[in-house]
């Protein structure tokens, strides 16, 4: 499956890396260049079609024509991170795609009014369209089904196998898109799980460990930060992976996100 990414500021930059070049990883932190071993094993940079830093979504410019920065181009999926609104209305112009995908790692990026806005633009377009709020809670249908299935990103899913409460070896199914998800599969292998709230908190450790990409300011519509809503989703899919129901941990208005 064909995808662009479409980036304002260095959080796209780090998309790019995870989902297409995974050896770039060490750069941004968390095990750090000398104790990488490469567990990203896959490469979907055969599959990047363009890769385009473009006006951020807070920007004052007004974009009339978005010619001037990008050329005719075609892929199936194209992921807009912190784009300018003129050129996430009008991309349909110059671009021709099946999905577009715009992650609200911060409201700021995309408000409400704009992703109704651009929901009814591309439905009537007959091109499917989300915006998931933080990108790690990623997951639908369609193209975009397939795209997460494909490139085995979107809401994380875990694969564990333990022995005597021992967790001894952790497959990623699904990562999400920052690739946290094989950061927090690395640390908690060998873990002895014993209480639950301490398993909680240090698969939570792990994920607020990595460099995450959700805001940590809070959000009107999440009612908190997307970070917190990062950290329940990692939490609950690890532990379900382990046979543990989570649902008691995470707060009732995170469950449509969640479950």
């Amino acid at each position: 499956m064909k995808f662009a990414v479409l980036y304002g500021n260095e959080f796209g930059e780090r998309i790019i890396c995870n989902l297409a070049y995974p050896e770039s990883c060490p750069q941004f932190g968390a095990c750090g260049i000398d104790f990488c071993d490469l567990c990203k094993k896959y490469d979907n940079s055969k599959d990047l079609v363009l890769a385009a830093k473009l006006p951020e979504a807070n920007s004052n410019e007004q974009i009339e024509d978005i010619k001037q920065y990008l050329d005719d181009f075609s892929c199936d999926v194209v992921v807009a991170i912190n784009i300018h609104p003129d050129i996430l209305l009008d991309l349909h112009k110059i671009a021709e795609f099946k999905a577009l995908i715009t992650p609200a790692e911060n409201h700021r990026w995309i408000l409400p009014g704009l992703r109704n806005q651009l929901f009814e633009r591309y439905r009537e377009l007959g091109i499917e369209f989300c915006s998931p709020k933080p990108f790690c809670s990623l997951k639908g249908d369609g193209v975009i089904g397939k795209f997460c299935e494909e490139l085995k990103i979107g809401m994380p899913e875990f694969r564990v196998k333990m022995e005597d409460n021992v967790i001894l070896n952790v497959e990623i199914i699904s990562s999400d898109p920052c690739g946290c998800s094989y950061y927090v599969a690395k640390r908690m292998k060998g873990y002895f799980i014993d209480e639950i709230s301490d398993f909680y908190k240090t698969i939570h450790q792990y994920q607020c460990a990595y460099p995450c990409m959700a805001s940590m300011d809070r959000d009107p519509e999440l009612g908190e930060a997307p970070f917190h809503l990062a950290g329940y989703i990692t939490v609950y899919k690890f532990a379900e992976a382990c046979g543990i129901d989570a649902k008691h941990f995470v707060p009732q208005k995170f469950w449509k996100y969640i479950l």
